[in-house]
């Protein structure tokens, strides 16, 4: 089941999934409306939606002309219907100017509530928090009701699962649970009333899943994000207040994204096309020049939207991990194109040095251990080689040996890229690197390398101390899946694989 699920979100971006989950709790809540299980009607709903809507194109669109930046209506969108889930349609309908407000300074807060052209804070939250303190209009976060939790639920999984955050979000849960039986503890109050109060009549799902994963406003790295999860986990709970001011999820959320902001990279950069050429086949890389130096580690990914025309259903924003390496001045991309390519990848295609793309988010641990002495393999599939070409082209730029064994997998001959850092990396110390073409009835006369998928008996046969090793996994995501099911069965500690997931459209 988890398989089909996979197979399913694989196809969609982040964004447009989050989209349509939202969409489906709107609809869902309308339903419920029409049979009286909610305390506002259908039409209240939808209107307010609606007007939510076209606030937020109106005034995203406003401020991405003033800013001359991207503008970006798939986010505009899914801000405003998190705005319809969490503020009363039927006290707003009557009070059109604090969903006007609301919608105005989520919008804002992209542009002008930023630093270094990133934005602080969750949009929505950081509207309600300053709703609530000047118009005292408060959102009442009405889709944490028992009759929306079965789809929050549902809904909620699946976009953890896609964007592999289920650990992040499970920390969360956690720490508002065990906070909440403290403070039942402390103040004497009934833990399992406190506890279903928390579970079912309160936004918790809806929030872990929706607004707290939110990328743009999380930290970069693992261990920095359980930091976040425990504090945001903690402020959630309703109980916890400095003097007369209560803890909401809003306030919660805004906490965590300032200490989310001074954790992360705080740039965004724009990026002017120098050139594109075909690595491989249906492999291009796009070399940029970044308005600034970016700082990064080998095997990080970032996030680049790409305003087009006429965008299809999977947006104009992508993450591309980066295949260039921290030494380098210009910025490397390798992208893979199929015949029936998104409107994003065909809109790459067309790029030229007039063009500009917005790129942020660095993010990923996808990166090398700081331990030099660690052995390691990396498996790659097609495409999945450019965070490889990023580890490789800076451990030979820093002159770093490294105990390496590459295995790099494809149909045909010519799809292997980036043959020229992989050549050089296996004249380095340390590094082997191993070729693999699994359409047996292609190869070429005089090949020398591997042939079919690679397999548990290719590994023990070429790294007999496989067990000491760190496994890397990149590729299409049933590759890497398949992969790391071999590897377990070969009894590697699952500790010891890493896999370059990432919550685009892979």
């Amino acid at each position: 089941m988890t398989k089909l699920l996979d197979y399913v979100l694989d196809r969609i971006t982040m964004y447009r999934l989050v989209l349509y989950v939202l969409l489906g709790l709107i609809g869902i809540a309308a339903i419920m409306a029409y049979f009286h299980q909610l305390s506002f009607s259908p039409v209240t709903l939808l209107l307010s939606t609606a007007f939510l809507v076209a606030m937020c194109w109106a005034a995203n669109s406003l401020f991405a002309a003033i800013f001359k930046v991207p503008t970006n209506v798939e986010s505009a969108t899914i801000t405003a219907l998190i705005l319809a889930l969490i503020i009363d349609p039927a006290k707003s309908l009557a009070d059109l100017q604090f969903l006007g407000w609301a919608a105005i300074l989520a919008m804002a807060s992209k542009y002008v509530i930023s630093l270094y052209n990133k934005h602080l804070f969750n949009p929505a939250a950081i509207a309600v928090v300053i709703t609530a303190f000047t118009l005292g209009e408060s959102a009442s976060w009405w889709v944490g009701t028992a009759y929306m939790l079965p789809a929050v639920l549902i809904g909620g999984f699946m976009i953890a699962r896609k964007m592999r955050e289920e650990r992040i979000v499970g920390l969360f849960l956690l720490t508002s649970l065990v906070t909440i039986g403290i403070v039942s503890m402390v103040q004497g109050l009934s833990l399992v009333k406190e506890l279903q109060q928390l579970l079912v009549e309160s936004p918790l799902f809806f929030f872990a899943a929706i607004m707290f994963t939110e990328p743009l406003t999380m930290p970069p790295t693992q261990k920095l994000r359980d930091i976040y999860a425990i504090i945001v986990g903690i402020l959630f709970v309703p109980q916890m207040h400095v003097g007369p001011v209560y803890s909401t999820p809003e306030l919660a959320l805004v906490v965590g994204n300032l200490y989310s902001y001074l954790v992360s990279p705080r740039h965004k950069v724009m990026l002017k096309l120098r050139r594109k050429s075909t690595i491989a086949s249906n492999i291009a890389e796009f070399v940029f020049k970044p308005s600034h130096q970016l700082a990064f580690q080998p095997g990080q990914y970032m996030e680049f939207t790409l305003a087009h025309s006429h965008p299809d259903s999977r947006g104009n924003r992508r993450y591309f991990t980066l295949a260039s390496s921290p030494t380098e001045q210009n910025l490397r991309l390798g992208v893979r194109f199929y015949p029936h390519g998104s409107s994003f990848k065909r809109a790459m295609a067309r790029l030229d040095n007039r063009t500009t793309m917005l790129a942020g988010q660095i993010a990923g641990d996808f990166t090398l251990p700081k331990d030099p002495h660690q052995k390691l393999v990396f498996i790659a599939g097609g495409i999945g080689i450019t965070p490889f070409r990023s580890m490789l082209k800076y451990l030979l730029d820093t002159g770093e040996p490294r105990d390496i064994v590459l295995f790099y997998t494809n149909k045909t001959l010519d799809e292997i890229a980036y043959t020229d850092v992989l050549t050089q990396a296996q004249r380095s110390p340390g590094t082997r690197v191993f070729y693999t073409l699994t359409d047996t009835e292609r190869l070429p006369r005089n090949w020398r390398g591997l042939t079919g998928r690679i397999n548990a008996n290719m590994i023990r046969k070429l790294v007999p101390d496989y067990q000491e090793r760190t496994f890397y996994l990149s590729g299409p995501p049933d590759m890497v899946r398949a992969t790391e099911d071999m590897l377990k069965n070969m009894q590697v500690n699952p500790n010891q694989i890493k896999k370059d997931f990432f919550p685009g459209l892979v």
